[in-house]
């Protein structure tokens, strides 16, 4: 009986830690622009997009900086984060017309990117969550710091461009916050699949150390960043999603891709933009192998 009544406790507690969410209770509608049989979907995967903003510029939508889809395949018992590169140049069928990935955001915010999404790439997406910045920072700071693999041309960017002269080439540097934030955003170094890649690496090792922490400091951590977070989950959402996180999904593998995925795409420049021409139906399929099957 004291287990249970233990349980329901802690369960109480973290439904009241998510009740200062930003909860958008008509933030996701169903997708007008094709039929749900369309999508592919399966109850065992749950699809939430990541979407990172700054909002320290009074336009939000226009800052969106990074879409990242993370998939929990209960089947294969595997987490699958799929980086979706802002320059696609894709329909967004809103608008009728072509564009960059991210001037969806831009134009309709977390709504039109999964309308955008799904329509070129008819994967069905459950749930979204709009972070700052500032809160991916202080869930860094939170579990005391990750660590990723630096090479000598991002340490030496790091140092020279951003003014952060601890930074040291290697494996497994310790990065705090405020510089594994900076790593994540390099843009002008090498090109946005290397960025989103960087992107990746750390939200791994995140992962990687939420696995070692103790669940108090989870808790604590949680409190202090949830009401940073926009999202179409409602705080029993995320409760049973955070449970069965710490009972079940932080055990799982972690894997990773990008879309377009290599050898799919070219380089163009449309009406005097430069933008990456993609294979859709190569890249469909490649996204729904990925995180449906093993």
């Amino acid at each position: 009986m004291i287990p249970v009544l233990l349980f329901a406790g802690v369960v109480g507690m973290v439904y009241n830690m998510f009740s200062s969410v930003d909860y958008n209770e008509t933030g996701h509608k169903d997708n007008v622009f094709l039929d749900s049989n369309q999508l592919v979907q399966n109850r065992a995967v749950k699809n939430i997009l990541l979407l990172g903003v700054d909002r320290r510029n009074a336009d939000d939508s226009s800052r969106s900086d990074t879409m990242l889809m993370v998939s929990i395949d209960t089947v294969h018992k595997k987490i699958k984060l799929t980086s979706f590169l802002r320059d696609s140049y894709v329909y967004i069928p809103e608008k009728k017309k072509s564009n960059r990935l991210n001037a969806a955001c831009t134009y309709g915010g977390a709504q039109m990117v999964m309308d955008t999404i799904e329509y070129n790439f008819n994967v069905r997406i459950d749930h979204y969550m709009l972070v700052d910045f500032s809160m991916f920072e202080d869930i860094i700071n939170g579990l005391d710091g990750v660590s990723v693999d630096i090479t000598e041309k991002e340490a030496k960017y790091m140092r020279n461009v951003v003014h952060l002269k601890n930074i040291q080439a290697g494996e497994n540097i310790p990065l705090n916050g405020k510089e594994a934030l900076w790593y994540c955003r390099i843009r002008k170094l090498d090109s946005d699949f290397m960025r989103t890649e960087r992107q990746r690496k750390v939200m791994t090792a995140l992962i990687q150390k939420a696995k070692k922490t103790n669940v108090f400091s989870l808790y604590g951590m949680g409190k202090d960043v949830v009401s940073q977070i926009e999202t179409d989950m409602s705080p029993s959402d995320l409760t049973a999603l955070t449970v069965s996180g710490v009972l079940r999904y932080l055990s799982y593998d972690v894997e990773q891709c990008s879309i377009p995925t290599e050898g799919t795409w070219q380089s163009k420049r449309i009406n005097g933009n430069s933008v990456l021409s993609l294979d859709l139906e190569a890249n469909s399929k490649y996204l729904k192998e990925f995180i449906y099957e093993e």
